[in-house]
C-alpha cells in the first residue's frame, strides 16, 4: 500500500528551542555566582515592575560588566546564540541573510524560595534565553510535571491551536535546568518560571539579542 502515495511532512512555523548543557564550568558558575551575590548587597533590585515577583535581578548592563567571568559568560552565550540562528532563520526567514549583526544584553537573577516570573515574552528582541549559574537539586516532589517550582516552562505560542478541546492536548512545555544549562529561543515565545520551592537559591543570567540582517 505504501507504494500508492508519496508523503512529505511540512514543518509550518515551528518554535524551536535550543538547549545546550555546558562542561567545565563549575568554577566559572562559581565565580559568577560569587559575583552577583555581592551585587545584591550593593546595587538596587530591578526587579520590581518585571516579570521577576520576589527576587533580585540586576540591571540589563550585566553582561557589559569589565569582569573575566562575565566576558567568558558573554562568549558562552554568544557562541550559543551563533549555533542556533541557523535554525532560527530557518524556520523564519524565506531565504537565509547574507550577513547577521546582533546586540547581546542581559540580567542576573537571584531566586529564593516563593519567587516567580508571570508570563511574559521580549518584545524589544529577536532572540532570547537563560544560562543557569547555580541550581539547587529537584527533588521528585518539586519537579513533577503539574508544578515544576522553578523550572522553565514555556507556553503553547499557537493562540488559535486551543479553538477546541483535545483530550490530552500539551499547553506547556517544562525545562528543568542543572547548573551549566543555556537555553536559547525565540522572543515571542512566551514563558513563565512557576515559584520556587526548592531551599537554596537559584541564580541565573536572562539575556536579549537583538538582530539586524543584511
Amino acid at each position: 500500500m505504501s507504494d500508492a502515495f508519496t508523503d512529505k511532512v511540512i514543518e509550518q512555523f515551528p518554535t524551536t528551542v535550543l538547549r545546550r548543557e555546558c562542561r567545565d564550568v563549575a568554577p566559572l558558575n562559581a565565580t559568577l555566582a560569587a559575583l552577583i551575590r555581592e551585587l545584591r548587597g550593593s546595587e538596587a533590585n530591578a526587579a520590581p515592575g518585571s516579570s521577576t515577583h520576589g527576587g533580585f535581578q540586576t540591571d540589563t548592563s550585566f553582561l557589559y560588566r569589565d569582569h573575566p567571568a562575565v566576558k567568558a559568560l558573554q562568549q558562552l552565550i554568544y557562541h550559543g546564540v551563533q549555533s542556533y540562528l541557523p535554525r532560527y532563520f530557518q524556520s523564519n526567514l524565506l531565504t537565509p541573510p547574507k550577513g547577521v549583526e546582533s546586540r547581546l544584553w542581559g540580567w542576573a537573577v537571584i531566586m529564593r524560595p516563593g519567587d516567580y516570573n508571570a508570563p511574559h515574552v521580549h518584545p524589544d528582541a529577536h532572540v532570547s534565553g537563560v544560562y543557569y549559574v547555580e541550581v539547587p537539586e529537584f527533588s521528585e516532589s518539586n519537579a513533577d510535571e503539574t508544578e515544576p517550582g522553578g523550572s522553565l516552562v514555556f507556553l503553547d505560542p499557537r493562540a488559535s491551536a486551543s479553538m477546541y478541546h483535545l483530550k490530552g492536548r500539551r499547553y506547556t512545555h517544562n525545562c528543568t535546568p542543572t547548573a551549566g544549562t543555556l537555553l536559547v529561543f525565540p522572543s515571542y515565545h512566551m514563558h513563565t518560571v512557576f515559584p520556587y520551592r526548592c531551599p537554596g537559591e537559584r541564580i541565573s543570567v536572562a539575556f536579549n539579542a537583538r538582530l539586524t540582517l543584511t
